[in-house]
């Protein structure tokens, strides 16, 4: 353990002396440097005009931040218009711009700087501080804007209730009733008959309707039984023609065959073969 502690207290003391030594050289080179250009002013040589070092300055252009400036313009409890909110939230927009250019001036300086990490750092911290300080004016000017936004939402309902209590609506008793004449007991009647004979009529326009609708489907039977019939007929009259057809190629072919008196008899059915005439006919002594 003790070892080990003297162990980490050399490493430190390395790192120490090591970083003295860097910042030892590095005030050694600007020395030279300066000597350098201070022997070149004294020369003939240096009437001629020197070269301008290159600067890592914030330009001037930038506007310089003044966050301080904002809180003493606007203390906590100034604010007690909506123009002075809103030049408030300008101001502090403008100031807040401001702070992000500075911040990354700085930040661009920083790292030409040996210790970037310390100038980075404190860099921050001012910017933060700025950007918290303007901050608070912001909350405040926004909290009286939406403060205003509510009072002038009740004023306006405030005035609409005024309107309805000064013109009321009209009452339902203001308006005007439809009044009907009281039914005679003639006039019950005739109409308690007139209804039964509309009910008579519309029963008789069915009965009507359903006899239609019979005789429609009995005329529409007797259609179909014709087609049935019509179309047995031709099937028949197919079949005739066709066994017509079948005879006179049997009554042509006996014709150019005279000696068979068997086929010119009996005829020969299509498709059939006609009968061997030495079995029919007796053969001679």
């Amino acid at each position: 353990m003790e070892f080990t502690q003297q162990k980490s207290s050399l490493t430190r003391l390395t790192r120490i002396a090591q970083a003295a030594l860097l910042v030892g050289l590095f005030v050694g080179i600007n020395a030279n440097a300066q000597d350098k250009s201070s022997a070149d002013t004294s020369s003939p040589a240096a009437s001629a005009p020197a070269a301008k070092p290159v600067s890592t300055v914030v330009p001037a252009a930038l506007v310089e931040p003044d966050p301080d400036s904002v809180v003493t313009r606007y203390p906590s409890g100034s604010i007690q218009s909506v123009d002075v909110a809103n030049k408030a939230l300008q101001d502090v927009e403008a100031q807040r711009n401001a702070l992000d250019k500075k911040y990354s001036a700085e930040q661009h300086e920083c790292y030409s700087k040996f210790f970037a990490t310390d100038c980075l750092d404190a860099a921050k911290e001012r910017h933060r501080v700025g950007t918290e300080k303007v901050h608070k004016v912001e909350v405040e000017a926004n909290a009286f804007i939406r403060s205003d936004r509510v009072v002038q939402r009740d004023k306006n309902l405030a005035e609409k209730r005024g309107n309805e209590s000064a013109n009321p609506p009209k009452p339902l008793t203001d308006l005007p009733i439809k009044t009907t004449t009281p039914q005679s007991d003639a006039d019950r009647a005739k109409d308690h008959q007139q209804r039964i004979a509309d009910h008579d009529a519309k029963m008789k326009q069915m009965q009507q309707d359903r006899a239609n609708d019979a005789s429609q489907r009995a005329a529409n039977v007797a259609a179909h039984n014709k087609k049935i019939q019509d179309a047995q007929a031709r099937q028949a009259d197919v079949a005739k023609k066709k066994e017509d057809k079948a005879k006179q190629a049997a009554a042509k072919a006996a014709a150019s065959n005279p000696g068979d008196t068997t086929t010119s008899k009996i005829g020969v059915m299509p498709g059939a073969s006609a009968p061997d005439a030495s079995s029919s006919t007796p053969s001679k002594q």
